[in-house]
């Protein structure tokens, strides 16, 4: 069995091939029409609230399959973006995957300014409730971004000082914040909050609250944390997660990650990487959004895995331009 794939692909696309006699397609049609009548009865049955059954294709029970997307997310334009999430997920779940990681602020795109305020949902927004419906479908986890909306709830107590005066808060009531959710067939199972802002007071601190959790989370047996982008550059957020138990950490970016960086043998790019693998010792899967060229087309972007070894264990190729997934699968207690 194959330890990894990649998977490329700019866009969906269906084919059908075979010569057929007018006497078979004739039969098959009238199959097609007569399952289709059934279906439609059957339908309404089978459309509970129950999520689908585990597919008895899926990894066996000491692997964990990850998959994890390179492809375009457009600013301005989350109707695009969901059609992306739902297209790789197709992928991924024919590839028996059991989660998908997608890029940093899959949802809403990622440009530094505050206009994509106009853009942020809450967590439980129409955005990830498509999310959910996706994940359903295919019987996946998905880990996607999005600028969060999030609405800070009353404190308990509130500071006598700032009790004291007419309308006196002691904090914003609203914040806005990068976030990675990780979605389920049946809702949000947790999510983490950027809190290692990149470009010091001029840049991400700017437009995005910066989160302050840690959060760990066990999905079929696998312990797994989420670091966004600059969180790896900074070591504080990759040693909070592996204190907490995890031994695997997602890696979402959004900054144009080209294969070759990656693939560098002396590791003198995005040294980082390596070094938060070599200091926790956990499994590290990756993905960048695809850059584009100055005429605006595709190039090549990264997605990744690395063991908790060091080991580059899979990585998108260089030299082929577009989107593309990876899918590795993870030993389950990789850290015992």
């Amino acid at each position: 069995m194959m330890d990894f794939q990649i998977i490329a692909s700019r866009r969906p696309h269906r084919s059908r091939r075979g010569a057929w006699t007018r006497s078979a397609v004739n039969w098959f049609v009238g199959v097609f029409v007569v399952a289709q009548i059934v279906a439609a009865i059957v339908a309404p049955i089978a459309a509970a609230d129950d999520p689908p059954k585990p597919s008895s294709q899926r990894s066996p029970s000491g692997e964990f399959v990850v998959a994890a997307v390179t492809c375009e997310i457009k600013v301005r334009d989350t109707e695009h973006n969901l059609r992306q999430i739902a297209h790789w997920a197709e992928k991924a779940a024919a590839a028996d995957a059991d989660l998908v990681l997608f890029p940093e602020c899959t949802i809403h795109g990622w440009w530094q300014s505050r206009e994509n305020r106009k853009f942020a949902e809450t967590l439980d927004g129409e955005s990830l409730t498509k999310v959910r419906e996706i994940a359903r479908r295919n019987n996946l986890v998905l880990a996607v971004g999005l600028t969060e909306k999030h609405v800070v709830e009353a404190k308990a107590e509130v500071d006598a000082k700032a009790d004291a005066q007419p309308g006196g808060q002691s904090k914003q009531p609203v914040e806005y914040h990068l976030t990675h959710a990780l979605v389920g067939p049946n809702g949000l199972i947790g999510y983490h909050r950027k809190s290692a802002l990149a470009g010091g007071k001029g840049g991400e601190v700017a437009v995005w609250d910066a989160g302050n959790d840690a959060n760990v989370f066990d999905i079929d047996g696998v312990r797994v944390g989420i670091a966004i982008c600059f969180e790896s550059v900074a070591a504080e957020t990759c040693r909070k997660l592996t204190t907490a138990g995890a031994e695997l950490i997602l890696a979402p970016y959004a900054n144009g990650t080209r294969p070759a960086e990656i693939l560098d043998p002396q590791h003198k790019q995005r040294r980082w990487v390596w070094d938060r693998v070599r200091e926790n010792r956990v499994w590290y899967v990756a993905c960048d959004a695809t850059p584009h060229d100055k005429q605006g087309g595709l190039q090549s972007g990264a997605a990744y895995a690395i063991d908790a070894k060091g080991k580059l264990v899979a990585c998108t190729a260089e030299d082929n331009a577009g989107e593309a997934m990876i899918v590795v699968r993870v030993p389950k207690n990789a850290r015992r």
